[in-house]
């Protein structure tokens, strides 16, 4: 039997979906879907990478040729300090300017290197001339930033690499030194070397600097594509679109690992070239949308052949489906007489087969759970009611002290006892605010009225043994705090601390606002808690287990969730017990009818 089992279990048929339904989608997806979605995505990932090799490689030719002009111009550049060394009438008032004046020494430099400029220059970049000779004289082929200072210039870096490295041709970036109204690039790339005379002896030193920014812009301003020139990390130097960019923006994506190639990133293929004299990038930006345009027609037409398919699916499934809805028709009949019935409802489950005989199954279940939940629900019902009777009957002996408060404060006023009156109120206001269980958040300004209540009937009680004192900052007085939060506070201070001295006591209670946190301070002079009576928790220990200060801190907890807390700090002379909890206040507004501040009677939290 358990062989029987294993061969059966081996056959195709046991790993098929048994419901019409499962079995029809799954033949879609294996034979239709799942073959023609891999065969054209396969074929769009290949014609997107034959798509993008050839671009890279056109843009590549296109970069390789920018970089050999680049090339070729900073060639001609450095050839052109070989033409000034070479020329006599510039080695003879270099080497020997006492023969001329200042006038002509500056005429003959200047017409040199405009000469220069015309014949080799005219249409490239700007390139700038500095020379310094070794007799205090500087010349410059360009209107400075700041006025030529031979002291100043000597001193500059380039000088001293030339003076100390005559033969290396090394190309680095400066600071541009010219006029704002010349060039405003940030930087300029800049080559020094001394000039020899026949016996190879050096008698001036030459800077040549070069504007790359200009440069880019000229070479690329008739471009259609997007080039950009970046620095090392990524920066973006210059724009072709935009011109040149001070923002610091380092391109989103930048990945440039080999000397050349190209990677996808924002949108577009980002065909790159380095430019490892100059230590800069040359990217070329091309959109993708354009490249792959050809292939998104092809992705437009697969998907819609495969929306095609799959709405033809969807109405075979359809139509086969519409024959056994005549057993749902019987189902929903059913259903619908449930309630009438009170749930006690069956579908015969003879001539059922596949998901009608599930669906009948289900329904038989679900009629006998449903009745079995009414059932509950109605013995519950009963409970409810049992407790609220004992409720309302646990609430008649509070109110009956109540009525019996205000028939003795009414005797006591007939019999002129004003004081047992005041205090019959006061106990009436406490007790009334305890039974009131719908409203636990009040006024600050309500709980100092139910504290001055309690304290009334204490001060009668100890004969004026201790004053009240309350600092409560502007703007507090319609705070929300917890219902009778304070009261538990002055009661200890009274019964555990001013009890227990000989001279008159005072309590402070503040309240005050702290980052956003209301913060409540009960404070007396009494007789403090002695370090050797400190227990865990900040809780003093006592003969008597107090329950009022647990009370509060659960309550805060309960309401809080975190957001407060509660401190008990012994004092030189006493005690300070402090809570707080998130600031809320209430909003008064102005009643239209009569003029009178009146309050929103959940509050206006913010």
């Amino acid at each position: 039997m358990p062989v029987r089992n294993l061969l059966g279990s081996l056959k195709p048929s046991a790993w098929l979906p048994k419901t019409l339904r499962n079995r029809l989608f799954l033949a879609f997806v294996v034979f239709i879907l799942f073959p023609h979605t891999l065969l054209n995505l396969s074929n769009f990932n290949r014609v997107e990478e034959v798509l993008r090799k050839q671009t890279a490689d056109q843009s590549l030719d296109s970069m390789l040729t920018l970089n050999q002009s680049l090339e070729d111009f900073l060639n001609v550049v450095y050839k052109t300090v070989i033409l000034v060394e070479q020329d006599d009438s510039a080695a003879s008032v270099l080497q020997y300017p006492e023969r001329y004046d200042s006038l002509e020494r500056v005429y003959l430099i200047d017409t040199k290197f405009k000469s220069i400029t015309n014949s080799l220059f005219i249409s490239l970049s700007p390139v700038y001339y500095t020379i310094a000779d070794f007799k205090g004289n500087v010349y410059a082929s360009y209107p400075p930033l700041q006025r030529l200072s031979y002291e100043r210039t000597s001193r500059e870096a380039w000088f001293a690499e030339a003076l100390n490295q005559p033969k290396a041709y090394v190309w680095n970036w400066e600071p541009n030194y010219t006029s704002r109204d010349m060039s405003r690039s940030p930087q300029l790339l800049s080559y020094a070397a001394t000039l020899k005379n026949r016996g190879n002896a050096p008698y001036a030193v030459l800077r040549v600097s070069v504007d790359m920014y200009e440069w880019f812009r000229l070479s690329t301003q008739f471009l259609q594509e997007t080039y950009l020139l970046l620095d090392a990390d990524g920066t973006i130097l210059a724009d072709s679109k935009l011109g040149r960019t001070e923002s610091g923006e380092r391109l989103a994506g930048f990945s440039a690992p080999d000397e050349q190639g190209y990677y996808v990133s924002g949108g577009n293929l980002n065909v790159y070239a380095k430019l490892p004299r100059l230590d800069k990038v040359l990217i070329k930006q091309v959109p993708l949308e354009i490249t792959y345009a050809e292939v998104d027609r092809l992705k437009q037409s697969f998907f819609t052949v495969s929306l095609s398919l799959t709405l033809a699916f969807i109405t075979i499934t359809l139509l086969i489906s519409s024959a056994i809805t005549k057993p749902l028709q019987h189902l929903q009949r059913r259903m619908a007489g449930a309630v009438d019935r009170r749930f006690r409802v069956k579908l015969p489950e003879t001539n059922r087969r596949g998901e009608v005989l599930e669906l009948t199954r289900a329904f038989n279940r679900m009629m006998e759970d449903t009745e079995e939940l009414v059932r509950q629900l109605k013995a519950e019902e009963r409970k409810k009611e049992a407790v609220r009777f004992q409720v309302l009957l646990s609430q008649t002996n509070p109110h009956f002290l109540l009525n019996t408060l205000n028939t003795i404060k009414w005797l006591a006023l007939v019999e002129n006892q004003p004081n047992i009156a005041e205090i019959c109120v006061s106990l009436g206001k406490l007790l009334e605010a305890g039974l009131n269980s719908e409203l636990e958040l009040i006024h600050v300004r309500e709980e100092l009225q139910l504290i001055e209540s309690y304290l009334y009937i204490q001060n009668f009680r100890y004969k004026q043994q201790f004053d009240v004192r309350y600092e409560t900052e502007p703007g507090l007085e319609f705070a929300l705090i917890p219902k009778l939060s304070l009261q538990p506070l002055v009661e200890n201070s009274i019964q555990h601390g001013l009890m227990e001295i000989d001279r008159k006591g005072l309590i402070t209670i503040r309240t005050l606002s702290r980052d956003g946190k209301l913060v409540l301070e009960v404070e007396d002079n009494g007789a403090g808690i002695s370090a050797g009576s400190r227990v865990k928790d900040d809780k003093p220990e006592r003969k008597r287990p107090g329950i009022g200060i647990a009370n509060l801190r659960e309550r805060l907890e309960l309401l809080f969730k975190g957001s407060s807390g509660l401190e008990i700090m012994p004092l030189e002379q006493g005690t300070r017990v402090r809570f707080y909890m998130p600031l809320l206040l209430s909003k008064p507004y102005r009643s239209e009818s009569d003029g009178k501040a009146e309050f929103i009677a959940e509050g206006t939290l913010k």
